[in-house]
Order: C-alpha cells, then structure tokens, then sequence
C-alpha cells in the first residue's frame, strides 16, 4: 500500500502513469475514476500528471471546427510549460502572402522563425491563425467583425480551453496585413490584450482612442514602399493625441521586412513579457539567431542573369583578407612516411622517417590573374614546423632510434609559397585546376634540431654520430622537404575551393522588384568563367523559387533570356552585372500563380479608389445605376501577362551621374469591375477595362552618406497609358455606355500620383565584406541591355570637426609609422587602402591609438560630454 492505496488501486494507478507516459507526444487529454484512488493515492497521481506533462518547445498543428468546416492553425508550446502555471501568450497575425487554408505558411513568415530561433528561451504560447480570404483585399482579412478575425478570437479561445494561458498576458503582434488587423482588432477588444504590437502596419485613426489603457509599440520602416511610413505615424499620432501608451519606432534603412529589427531585438521581446513600463531604446541581441530559411522550391532557371568581374584591384583587397577568411588549419597536416638509403663506410643502412606532422602560420596572401586561364595565388608562410617523430636507422648489423626532430622554415622571414590554378565551372560550383607549383626555401630560413632520445646497437654506432648524420643529411636535404611542401598544394587548393565565394546578386535583382505584391526568392550559381590578365570573369545564372514555398517540386522551367555574356565583363574592380530582363519571367510566375493582382483600395495612392467609388463609376458606367445601392462594386488592378523591362531604349535629359534610364512596360494589364449582391459570398465579374502601360523608370545609385549605398528605380513622369472597356455579360446591360476614356484619364492621373510620390524600389546595396576588407558600390551604369555595377575599395575617412588642426601618423599592417600630418579644421583626409589603418595622435604626453577599419569614417571632435577633442566614429545618419 503507498498512502492507503490498496492493491487494485495501486495497479490502476501504474497503469495510468504509464499511459500518460505513452501518451505525452500525442497530448491526450486523460481521465481516471475518483472511486479507483483513495485521497492521497489521487494527490500524487496529479503531481506525477503535472511533472509529467512539462514539455520540450514544440509546434502543434490543430484544427479548429466551426459550423463552415476545418481551419488548421498552429500552436507553439515554450520549454517547461506544465499544466499548473499559466504561461503569457501572443496572437500573431500574419501578413497577406501566408494566406490559405494549409495552416503551415504563417509560421514561416514573421514571428514563426524567430521562436524557432529562440528555442527553450521563448517563454510565450505563440498562437499562428491563419486568413482563408485569398480572393479578397490585401489589407482587411483581420479587420474586425470580418470571418477571418472572428475565427482568430475563436481559434485563441480554443487555445486557452486546451491550455493553461495567462489571460492577464496576452498580446496581439501583427505584420503588413496582420499589422492593420492589430490596430483593428486591438481597438475593437481592448480588454483582451495586455500589449499590442504593430510591424510595418496602418488602419483608421478614428478608431484607437478605445486602447488608450493599452501599451502599444508600433514599428516601421522609412522605406517601406508597399505600406508608407505615414500610415503608421498617423495610427501612433492619433493613439498619442486620445493618451495612449504609445511607442513609434522608425528604422530610416527599414524596408517592409522588419523581423530582424524587432522580432530578433531582445528588447522587444522582454517588453513583450512585461509591457508596462515604457520602453527604452532597442537593446542588441544578446546572441546571434539562427533563422531558419523559407523552403526553397525551385521554379525556374535564369541562366546569364548575372555576371561578376572580380578585377585585379579587387583580386588584391581579397588577398590582404585572405589570412583571416582562411581556415587556420590549412596549414597543419600529416605527411607520409618518408625512406631512405645511404652508406657509411661500405655498411648500407636504410632510413625510415615516420609519424610526420607539419602546422604553420598563413601571414599573407597576394591574388593576381596575369594570363589566359591562369591565377596566381601566393601564399606568405612563416613559422613553418615539420615535426618527426621518430627515425629509424638499420643495417646488416647495426641500428639505431632517435626521437623527435624538428624543422623549421620561415622563422627569420617569410617564405612564399606559389601556386598557379584554372578556375573553371564543374556541376555548379566554382572550381580551381592546379596547374603549378614554386616554392624554395632559403637557407636563412631553414634549420634543424638535434633529434632526443637517441638510442644505438651495434659496435661503432654511436649517439654523436647518429646526431651528427641525421642533423647533416636534414639540412642536406632541403630539396626534399621543398617537395615534401609542394606535396600538400592540392590539398591546400581544395581548402581554397571551399573558400570560394562569389558576391550573392540575389538580392539586389530581388531589390529592383517594382511589383507591390510578391517578393522574389533568387539563387545564384556559376555557369560560365574566364580568366584574362586583368581578372576573372563569371557569367551566374539564378534560380527562382516557387511562389509557394509548400508547393510539390516540378519540372524547372528555362527563361530564354539575352541575358549577360563574358565578353560584357571587363576591369579592374569588382563588377556586377544584371540584365534587368529578368523581370520579365519572374513577373510570369507571379502572373501564373494569380497574384499578380490588388485591390484598387489597397494600392498606397488613395486616388485609386475612385475606381472602386459607386458615384463616379455610375458616371462612367450609367447601367450600375440599374444594380441598386444595396450591390458592392469591387474594383481590381490585374497584371494579364507579365511585365517587361529593358535597358538602351528610353532617352531622358539631363541625367545625372550613376543613373541609368529603363523602358517599364505593362502591355497587358487590367481593372477588372465585379459586383455583389446583399447577402451574397460571391463577387460576379461585371465590366473589365484593359489597359497598356509603357513608363521609363530611372535606376540610380544613391551615396547618402560615406558608408551607404542605395539603389533607387524611380518613376519618370512620362507615363503612356491607353485602354478599352467591355461588359463581362453584355446581354444583360441595358445601358451600354462607357467612358472608357474617362476611366483611363482618371487611371492615369492616379499612376502618376503614385509613382511620383515615391521610388518604385529602394534597395540596400551592402558593402561586399571580406573580413576587414570592404569594396562598396561606387558607379553605376547600362551597357546594351545589361546593368553594370563597380564596386571598389572605399575610402578610410578621417574629418575634423573641431576648431583647432588634428595632427596625427598612420601606418598599415606591414608598414612603419609614417611622417606625421595635419588635418585642418572643417577638411577631411580619406585614404584608399584595402586593409586598417592605425593612427595615433599625441597631445600633452598622452596618446592615442586606434584602428580605423576600411570605408570607415571618423570625425574627431569634442565629446557631447565636453573637454579635449578625440576621434569618434562619425555620426552618419
């Protein structure tokens, strides 16, 4: 008996706890018989339930059931939840592109990956509905009172049924769709949340004042193109305006996607956890997150999308970072054992050198291209080491073993070592062919030690002469350990190949999507490579994925494209080239999926919603005056076939320096007119208007500041718009009048709001990283139809802001300290080097040294706080 339990008893209760065992991965709800357990048996029973049921994170898919059918969603359980503490928990609504019915796409996008990221150390139970309204508008799926929010407020009830929740610590975070759900769904039940927080969102002002008792924060991005900025101020302003707790964050190099900035900040999430106090400015994340990527289907093949010119200069601001980006153990290894033969005074005896290990230091590296096919790759080695174990010394009748023996090379200077290699393309991956080998080593820089623990056998052999020939015939035979090197350089170049990297162009074609809906996913990969005295060349073909990352693996279509050529790509510099005809096809795959479509009411330009508005359309259209007021209009712009975009064909005057001009072209393009009755699900196609559209759109570099690089399509004002009307069923209109012309004209007056409101795309163009070593985008220009890049070594920047001269020396990693300079006051010195540079700065006895990092810039200054100027890193905005 435990605590009374009699023996039936006992056996049902081991038998419960070993269901309950079994049944935890499947979370079965169990139940037992009061009558079977005494009180105290019943007791510890439910305390073995409830250690029982504390689980690892996990996410469990559901279902939802209501009177319209089965709605999967997904629910995420932290580390330790157990049944008997209420854990906080968060709402999360997606954005517009996770729409659907398979309840999988919203944990993919937004907060999904970053609790998978974050592991044991997310504490909340983090709730994924899911919109089913795919056919609708972009922006209302969660607005309250619609189906989609009613059955996100059923599916967080659900939750909380099945679930221990906090219900006092429950917050609602929405994105871009899920962003203006938030705003709606927060102020429509305020007392449901304890915080709320909006990403890249907007809604009608009018409506916040309920939630001014609820902590909100609202972050947006200044680039944000699909949702402007200003519909999130105005959201903040007016909450700010009733006395709301209101927190407005806007990241000024922020686009749409701002997952990073919030999602990944650990100071969100802490306020998240407890929103009461205001919060203070966004920590750093305390660790690097691992984001695990979307899937990656792949759609289609883009070959000669891309080329990349890796010049002479870049070649060389590669070579200073190499030693860093280089795995330290490229250079330790184990040799073979290593036979010889000699004769001492008629006696044969045979040599066995064996347990041979070699380590050594990478000090420098120097990369040139100097002919066709052919690179140079010098490798700076220093601190050499060959270590042998052991030798073994035989003959007829005498023998000896002596221990450890060490060579070293490279410790007086550094010896170099040679290395000439093909580059060439084999299964997509940049390869390297070895084609010769150098390397000698000069005698100052080449010794020897005296081998331990020698031992002999036989009459005549002696310690001393064991030392004495082995240390002799060692520094004899340096050839030999010269090949002994030259041994290891196909190993040395497989450990290079494995360093090969190319600049990723995914994003920046990605970047230049026009489109404000869908977001290219791009892959790139070797197709074509040369190499001449100047450089390497390589032609990079891009793979697509599909739209739907859950869709089943296809058959890979082949885009015929003009695309780039090697004969395009030439210079010194680090060059990208990108034919900008690559839209074409990727459009066609958003045309083909049916989502190349918006909602007139959701395009950032209000203007368009005159197209949607019953009193001008009746205007334009008389028979709608026959629907009646109690019938819907509904008004989409549609992409029919895919849009094209070219270089070389538009001529715009007075173009400014890094700006290249762009044919954009909308050949079939429409706004389609659907209507519904009152009590009707379903919109009936009524009148569509097709339209053509040709625009020049201008691609130009923008240089804000010192550090950033920004590439901007803008709109020209010379849109060309034409179009033609007709009825979906003209056999039941009664009044066939429309103004086509005057649908158009007002199309085009909105067009033109719109794409002169703002660049169609603002694209980051980050510095291309090789440890220490930057090359950043500086020209930008269009050659035939293909959109040329340069990057080059950007400058080290050093200004002098305050009112006296800054007098200070430099030196590089390999150099001395140079003569000393003056900057001027409100002057600026900027130096072009690959590499740090190291100064120092000397006032009243004290100095100063720093290293300032390439394409960084510094001002020197007085402190905010007061006292002597020092140098600081520029506040750049």
């Amino acid at each position: 008996m435990i605590n009374g339990m009699p023996a039936r008893g006992m056996a049902w209760f081991e038998a419960g706890c070993l269901f309950i065992a079994s049944a935890l991965k499947e979370r079965i709800v169990l139940c037992f018989r009061s009558s079977t357990l005494r009180t105290g048996g019943a007791s510890l029973l439910w305390l073995v339930l409830i250690a029982a049921t504390a689980s690892a994170q996990q996410f469990v898919e559901r279902i939802y059931h209501d009177d319209q059918g089965d709605h999967n969603y997904q629910v995420f359980i932290p580390a330790g939840y157990a049944a008997n503490t209420p854990s906080p928990a968060i709402l999360f609504l997606h954005g517009a592109g996770e729409r659907g019915t398979d309840g999988k796409l919203p944990t993919m996008v937004g907060l999904g990956p970053y609790v998978k990221a974050r592991g044991a150390s997310f504490p909340f139970i983090a709730i994924f509905p899911q919109a089913e309204d795919t056919q609708g508008r972009l922006l209302t799926p969660w607005t309250a009172g619609t189906p989609d929010s009613d059955r996100a407020l059923k599916i967080l009830a659900d939750v909380q049924k099945n679930y221990v929740v906090d219900t006092k610590r429950i917050s609602l975070v929405g994105w871009s769709m899920g962003g203006y759900g938030a705003w709606s769904l927060a102020a429509a039940h305020p007392d449901m949340w304890s915080a709320v927080m909006v990403l890249s969102g907007g809604g009608d002002p009018g409506t916040v004042a309920s939630l001014k008792e609820v902590p909100v924060w609202a972050f947006h991005g200044a680039r944000d193109h699909l949702v402007p900025v200003a519909e999130g101020q105005a959201m903040a302003e007016a909450l700010k305006a009733a006395g709301g707790n209101i927190t407005f964050t806007e990241f000024p190099n922020g686009g749409h996607d701002i997952f990073a900035e919030t999602l990944g900040n650990d100071g969100v999430m802490a306020w998240l956890a407890d929103p009461r106090n205001r919060p203070a400015e966004l920590s750093k994340t305390s660790r690097p997150l691992t984001i695990e990527p979307i899937p990656f289907v792949p759609a289609l093949d883009l070959p000669g999308a891309v080329g990349v010119r890796l010049g002479n200069d870049a070649l060389n601001a590669m070579s200073y970072a190499a030693p860093q980006m280089i795995p330290a153990n490229m250079l330790t290894g184990r040799l073979n054992d290593m036979f010889d033969s000699t004769s001492v005074q008629g006696r044969s005896f045979s040599v066995r050198f064996s347990g041979i290990s070699y380590y050594g230091q990478l000090e420098r590296v120097q990369i040139k291209a100097y002919a066709k096919d052919l690179v140079n790759v010098q490798l700076g080695l220093r601190n050499i080491t060959l270590t042998i174990s052991g030798t073994s010394i035989s003959g007829a009748r005498q023998s000896a073993y002596a221990g450890p023996i060490n060579i070293g090379i490279g410790h007086n200077r550094t010896v170099w070592l040679g290395i000439d290699v093909t580059p060439y393309i084999e299964n997509k991956k940049l390869r390297l062919r070895l084609v010769g080998t150098n390397f000698s080593i000069p005698s100052d820089s080449y010794y020897v030690t005296q081998p331990a623990g020698v031992s002999t056998q036989g009459l005549g052999m002696t310690q001393d002469r064991v030392v004495s020939g082995l240390t002799s015939g060692l520094y004899g035979a340096r050839g030999r350990i010269e090949n002994e090197v030259r041994a290891i350089v196909p190993n040395i170049v497989q450990q290079l190949e494995q360093q090969l990297t190319l600049t990723d162009p995914g994003p920046i074609v990605a970047g230049m999507w026009p489109l404000p809906v869908y977001q290219p996913r791009l892959q790139a990969y070797p197709q074509a490579v040369r190499t001449d005295e100047n450089g390497i060349s390589v032609v990079m073909g891009l793979t697509a994925a599909e739209v739907n990352p859950l869709a089943q693996p296809g058959t890979i279509e082949t885009a015929q494209l003009t695309g780039v050529t090697l004969d395009q790509l030439d210079g010194t510099a680090l060059g990208v080239a990108i034919a900008p005809e690559v839209l074409e096809p990727l459009s066609k795959l958003v045309v083909d999926d049916q989502l190349a479509r918006i909602n007139v009411l959701d395009i950032p330009e209000k203007s368009f919603a005159r197209l949607a508005d019953r009193t001008v359309l009746t205007d334009i259209i008389p028979d709608l005056k026959r629907l009646g007021e109690d019938v819907a209009i509904n008004a989409e712009f549609t992409l029919l076939s895919p849009l094209e975009i070219s270089t070389g064909t538009v001529s715009l005057n007075g173009l400014p320096e890094n700006a290249v001009p762009l044919k954009f072209e909308l050949p079939n393009a429409a706004v389609k007119l659907s209507t519904r009755s009152a009590g009707s699900a379903k919109w009936e196609p009524y009148a569509q208007v097709n339209l053509h559209i040709a625009d020049a759109v201008l691609a130009e570099l923008q240089k804000p500041t010192h550090e950033r690089r920004v590439l901007e399509l803008d709109w020209d004002q010379g849109v060309s718009i034409s179009g033609t009307a007709a009825f979906a069923n003209p056999e039941m209109v009664t009044d066939k009048t429309f103004d086509a012309e005057k649908f158009v004209s007002l199309f085009q007056e909105s067009w033109q709001k719109w794409t002169g409101s703002g660049p169609a795309s603002t694209t980051m163009v980050p510095d291309v990283v090789f440890a220490e070593t930057k090359l950043r985008l500086q020209k930008l220009q269009g050659l035939d139809h293909v959109l040329t890049g340069d990057f080059e070594i950007p400058t080290v920047k050093v200004t002098n802001l305050s009112e006296e001269p800054f007098v200070y020396q430099t030196k590089g990693p390999y150099s001395a300290w140079g003569e000393t300079v003056s900057l001027e006051p409100g002057k600026s010195h900027e130096y072009a080097i690959p590499y740090p540079l190291t100064y120092r700065h000397a006032d009243n006895g004290n100095t100063e040294v720093y290293t300032l990092f390439a394409g960084t810039h510094s001002e020197y200054r007085v402190p905010l706080s007061g006292g002597k100027p020092r140098l600081f890193t520029a506040r750049e905005p």
